[in-house]
């Protein structure tokens, strides 16, 4: 990373105050070559952006007003490293956009930001842990791949108190005479106890963009082509651990969906995962992933090679596969269709493989 200290002084008729400024650059791009099977009645290769991180840009900074207590704020957008394309139209930090206040009694972040589903939980899936954006959900309706952050949102987040800390967050709905309106709200607690770290979360966004979910539960025949969501309610679990060169994780969410036709269908999700670094420079990467929608499921399965060849680069051969199973006659992995989206397969399997370079700065 790059860092750009800056002093600032400034100066009154009879004192003057010092305060110093802490800003970091930051970003990631990442680009492969992928092989799809069965998309859309055939296969395809294609270069794709961001499978083992989102590829971003940022701006992370800090100033000391004393006493413990600091101003913060982040900046951060996303892009598509194969195109330059950003994946939100209209948003330029689309990422984060926030301000806020930290010290002994915790943090204050305001703006725009991903719920704590994703933050406590979400980075103990597989498709964080195992840095593979194909393992996460069907629809990616629990948010896990961190896509719908919070616009208008106040969070706080407590200091940790012997490894517990906890975090609750409003996301205000700004509709003039109905407040459920577009309101989010999220809620969580995270422990870190030397190798084991645990998380609980829940979320609820009410009137979320259905986007590329919508038209997952539309290939189920569960929904119409609605573009919102009367809410999506998330519960969600998580637990990592590391015993020398192996780390494991695992996860589980439950979404509770509601369209506005009525219908409120039940989405399970479970992952488990294992990275097993066997030697300085190489980690191999085990994954297995379970998702049921009503009677409908989908078995992933995942193998990867991931070689640093040095702390901000990594050359990557990923494989992914799905079977489905139940009522489902298509696989649907997340990030097979255009732009990143949930793509619905032309068979009940699907398989990706992926080769590619990985670079953070």
């Amino acid at each position: 990373m790059k860092k750009v200290l800056f002093a600032v002084a400034a100066t009154g008729f009879a004192a003057s105050a010092f305060a110093q400024s802490n800003v970091t650059i930051y970003g990631s791009l990442d680009a492969g070559v992928a092989y799809i099977s069965n998309l859309g009645g055939g296969s395809v290769a294609r270069l794709d952006q961001g499978t083992m991180q989102p590829d971003r840009i940022g701006f992370r900074g800090t100033e000391d007003l004393g006493g413990n207590l600091k101003a913060n704020f982040q900046l951060e957008s996303g892009f598509y490293t194969d195109s330059g394309a950003q994946p939100t139209a209209g948003k330029l930090f689309n990422r984060y956009s926030t301000i806020g206040l930290s010290g002994d009694f915790g943090a204050v972040t305001m703006g725009h930001m991903p719920d704590i589903v994703f933050d406590y939980v979400g980075k103990l899936s597989n498709g964080y842990q195992l840095t593979n954006w194909y393992l996460f959900h069907p629809g990616n309706l629990d948010s896990l791949a961190n896509t719908y952050q919070f616009d208008n949102a106040v969070r706080y987040t407590s200091p940790t108190f012997s490894g517990l800390q906890l975090s609750g967050m409003y996301g205000f709905g700004e509709v003039a005479g109905d407040s459920n309106n577009g309101r989010n709200v999220s809620t969580g607690a995270t422990y870190t106890n030397g190798p084991l770290r645990a998380a609980l979360a829940y979320s609820k966004l009410n009137n979320r963009a259905a986007g590329y979910g919508g038209a997952f539960l539309q290939s189920l025949g569960l929904g119409t082509a609605a573009t919102v969501f009367s809410s999506l309610s998330t519960t969600a679990a998580g637990v990592g651990y590391t015993i020398g060169p192996v780390r494991l994780n695992a996860d589980y969410t439950q979404v509770k969906i509601s369209l506005p036709t009525g219908v409120t269908p039940k989405q399970k999700n479970f992952d488990l995962g294992a990275a097993w670094r066997y030697a300085t420079a190489d980690t191999l990467n085990f994954g297995y992933g379970l998702s049921k929608l009503e009677s409908a499921r989908w078995n992933t399965f995942s193998l990867s090679h991931v070689h640093a060849f040095s702390k901000r680069t990594e050359f990557y051969v990923q494989a992914a596969y799905q079977r489905a199973g139940g009522s489902a006659r298509f696989a649907v992995m997340n990030g097979t269709g255009a732009g990143g989206a949930t793509g619905v397969s032309g068979s009940d399997t699907q398989l990706v493989t992926t080769v590619g370079m990985h670079h953070s700065f």
